[in-house]
């Protein structure tokens, strides 16, 4: 059995799996001698769909068929989809045909793809895992389980280097998307009394809308800019296949600035070349408001660690070569900074996770089944305590009698999370319950649901992100009773959320798990009874 961790990247995406040693090692990219596969799609035509290098390749010459970043659109109620040929494709869709070329990859090499663990930003809710897993159930994988990635990165870290008890942020921007997260390394003994490695992530926080794209979208803004002023234009008249070349170039400039101090760029506008020299500190200039936003999650995530002692930083993400994001982190941290194999780090800790899985479903596994010797990481080796992304609870009545959602888990506890409250039917004789289930990004006790009781839409804050996940129907015995108990119980694990509603005087109970892609749909027009309130 062969188990692999896949990092999901908006930008770039990587394969890895355990060497013979037990050692993380990344599946190269034959096509063009990389560690990495560029996540984007090129619908050649009905009959071919090209993945990777190949496929960006035409952004220049063909970009209205090329798809790219929908990892920025995936589980989203708003994603955007693609048409080409007559057919439509989802993000879920483009993302498993991206998950699927990986897969390819290490068949065309001579292996097998069975068990994968896949890396998220650590601040997804449910819909964007359940879409992220099923883009890899629609691939062909089986999928194991998600893995935050500053966790996989911190565990790739671990695995390789750890020594002693101390404190790591890891400061993770990649192609689309930033995450940043504090984890406490430690030795403890686990329930065998053998000592292990434990990673406790500590604090969370990032933005999915930020990441390696910003900054080329500013570099792709200032190149307009300069062609319109040398040429007496406007952006609007700037064509769309000189935008298409303008945009294609815009990533190279800037791995350029990476390692030169200036760069050249060559623009063909109306039959007029404009060149274009553009230097690290004009780019620097341009983006010090992106690298700005960084540096306050930075210290928002620090403060709801209750400001720990930092021992060392982790750069991860490609994004991170850049000399901006290291110089300034620097200057906040000062000789604790560690450029952590950017490209690689997660898929090897997702990787690793992956085994760690197996190893707990498999009592025995000899290394015939797996190609692995008695190196591998064993079972209980490693130990990791990851927190919840979103809090979550029911839309109850309070004693005000206003529909509120009742956070009974909060954002940021550990998880796997179980919480279980009492609540009270507020009529008597009524046939039934609904009980709503809500995601939202609030710390407050309650607040106000995106439903009323009736399910219909109503205004909330935006920035609680609250989100209806679905409903739970429960019927009631006939003449049931005025504040007749109702146990509900809420468990959080990193896919799904487990919800199970139990009138205490009968015993009979109703459960589910919450997967938006399948298990349950949500209502959005109950009437009438469906009061659940505590007493």
């Amino acid at each position: 059995m062969s188990t692999y961790g896949i990092d999901l990247g908006t930008t770039y995406s990587c394969i890895a799996t355990l060497d013979n040693n037990g050692n993380p090692e990344v599946v190269r990219n034959q096509v063009d001698a990389s560690d990495t596969l560029a996540s984007v799609v090129y619908f050649e035509s009905s009959d071919n769909v090209v993945i990777g290098a190949s496929a960006k390749d035409m952004i220049e010459t063909d970009g209205d068929r090329v798809v790219q970043f929908v990892k920025r659109e995936i589980g989203k109620p708003d994603a955007h989809t693609y048409e080409f040929d007559g057919k439509t494709y989802t993000p879920v869709e483009i993302s498993s045909l991206i998950l699927k070329r990986l897969k390819q990859m290490v068949e065309e090499q001579g292996g097998n793809v069975d068990d994968v663990v896949i890396t998220c930003p650590a601040y997804f809710g449910l819909e964007e895992r359940n879409a992220t897993k099923k883009a890899g159930e629609l691939a062909g994988l089986h999928v194991l389980n998600l893995i935050n990635e500053p966790t996989a990165a911190a565990l790739s870290y671990c695995a390789r280097q750890f020594q002693e008890e101390r404190t790591i942020l890891v400061y993770d921007l990649g192609g689309g998307t930033f995450d940043v997260t504090i984890v406490k390394m430690s030795q403890v003994l686990n329930d065998e009394g053998n000592e292990v490695q434990k990673v406790t992530v500590v604090a969370t926080g990032g933005n999915d809308k930020l990441g390696g794209k910003d900054w080329d979208d500013k570099l792709f803004e200032y190149i307009i800019q300069v062609c319109c002023d040398e040429n007496g234009l406007t952006p609007l008249e700037i064509d769309a296949e000189t935008r298409q070349i303008i945009r294609s170039r815009v990533e190279i400039a800037k791995k350029k600035l990476s390692t030169s101090e200036s760069t050249k760029v060559k623009i063909n506008v109306n039959g007029s070349m404009t060149n274009i020299v553009i230097t690290r500190d004009e780019f620097e200039q341009l983006t010090s408001n992106l690298v700005a936003q960084t540096m306050n999650y930075v210290e928002e995530v620090i403060k709801n660690a209750n400001n720990p002692n930092i021992d060392m930083v982790l750069l991860v993400g490609g994004s991170t070569y850049m000399p901006m994001i290291h110089d300034t982190v620097e200057k906040r941290f000062p000789q604790k900074v560690q450029l952590h194999d950017p490209d690689r780090a997660v898929a090897m800790g997702a990787a690793i996770y992956a085994s760690m899985l197996v190893e707990e479903n498999m009592l025995e596994m000899s290394s015939s089944e797996n190609g692995l010797t008695s190196s591998t990481i064993k079972k209980g080796k490693f130990s990791i305590e990851d927190q919840t992304p979103r809090s979550f609870g029911p839309g109850v009545y309070d004693e005000n009698e206003q529909y509120v959602i009742d956070n009974i888990i909060k954002m940021g506890v550990s998880m796997p999370a179980k919480s279980v409250q009492t609540y009270y039917t507020p009529e008597d004789n009524m046939p039934k319950i609904i009980l709503r289930v809500f995601e939202n990004m609030s710390m407050d006790e309650t607040l106000i649901p995106c439903v009323n009781e009736q399910g219909k839409s109503q205004e909330c804050n935006v920035a609680d992100n609250v989100k209806l996940l679905g409903d739970l129907e429960m019927a009631l015995p006939v003449a049931t009773k005025k504040n007749t108990p109702i146990e509900v119980t809420f468990k959080v694990d990193a896919l799904g959320v487990y919800v199970k509603a139990k009138n205490v005087y009968n015993g009979e109970a109703v459960e589910t798990t919450l997967h938006m892609d399948s298990d349950i749909d949500v209502k959005r027009s109950c009437v009438n009874l469906v009061k659940v309130s505590a007493e």
